[in-house]
């Protein structure tokens, strides 16, 4: 045999046949197949849970903020009303399904500073002068509505800080309680700016999104250790209950008298995800939060399984003067 046979012989050993060229491919494409399903179920773990970790911080920083106002709250025995914690109303109403109305006065940290030139100044006044005083009038509302002109309806908590100036002038009243602007916490003051939903949930006042239930639970100091405007064991919210501290306000259930012991505060946040599956359920409502009516519907288990509910006791630390 010459060089040149041996040569070819050897060639025709080392070569594939076409079976192992097949079974190579569907080995690569296998292989391929398995790495790009786990990525991909990498990648929508890791979109879920940063979207997740993303709301829950967004719902800290809410309960933070609430927790300073509670915390700060001013009191006053001088027949005005100074904390106003209205329930949900009857079915329809302003105030469906388990979130409150929160208004109260207190020395917000954040309150503006300076005066801007949105800001109906004082006479005397420039922009840019310091604002006197410290207890602003603050008004807590959650609502399903567009955040921005022209944007998409979204769950959201809005925070109203009106500053010490326009405080001072036109919420706060030491006339009679009767017929007295603070007298009830509710309705126009004396300029633009005023108590309703309406100037609460302004797009200027958005504070957090992806929130659906907000609850402030009130216990009182009389001993018997449950909430005042809610069932104590399924810590629903009792419908047209308003807690009052002083103030005048006959239409409602009120509290006036029996001194404050503390507050729950309860937020519910649900991820991106979750108010996507709530938007596709289209349950038609344009009220606040979910609907909760006790039965195990699909809105619930959504926010179930894609919501944190956030649950923080606040001490009032003002005492009335």
């Amino acid at each position: 045999m010459n060089t040149l046979q041996l040569k070819k012989r050897c060639v025709a050993k080392r070569a594939f046949t076409l079976i192992e060229i097949m079974v190579a491919t569907v080995i690569m494409v296998v292989l391929v197949g398995l790495v790009i399903q786990i990525t991909s179920e990498v990648l929508k773990v890791w979109t879920r849970s940063s979207g997740k970790l993303s709301a829950n911080a967004e719902a800290r920083i809410a309960m933070d903020l609430i927790t300073q106002d509670l915390e700060t709250a001013v009191f006053r025995n001088n027949g005005q009303q100074w904390l106003r914690i209205q329930g949900p109303e009857t079915t329809g109403g302003n105030y469906q399904d388990d979130t409150v109305s929160l208004k109260l006065f207190s020395p917000a940290l954040d309150r503006p500073q300076k005066y801007s030139s949105s800001d109906t100044l004082p006479a005397g006044a420039s922009v840019g002068d310091n604002i006197p005083g410290d207890i602003c009038a603050i008004g807590y509302r959650l609502q399903h509505k567009e955040s921005y002109a022209g944007g998409d309806p979204v769950y959201a908590l809005y925070r109203m800080v009106a500053n010490s100036q326009q405080t001072f002038e036109h919420y706060l009243d030491t006339g009679d309680a009767a017929a007295s602007r603070q007298g009830a916490l509710t309705g126009a003051v004396a300029n633009k700016n005023d108590w309703s939903d309406a100037t609460i949930t302004a797009n200027e006042n958005y504070l957090v999104s992806n929130i659906v239930e907000f609850k402030v639970l009130v216990y009182l100091n009389d001993g018997k250790g449950e909430p005042v405007n809610a069932d104590k064991d399924t810590l629903a919210l009792t419908n047209d209950y308003v807690y009052v501290y002083g103030g005048t306000d006959g239409t409602d259930t009120t509290t006036t008298t029996t001194p404050l012991l503390y507050a729950d505060v309860i937020l519910t946040v649900v991820s991106d995800e979750g108010l996507e599956l709530l938007r596709l359920l289209n349950d038609n409502r344009t009220g606040t939060g979910y609907e909760d009516d006790g039965a195990d519907t699909a809105e619930i288990q959504v926010v179930r399984e894609h919501g944190d509910t956030f649950t923080r006791r606040v001490n009032f630390m003002a005492h009335p003067l």
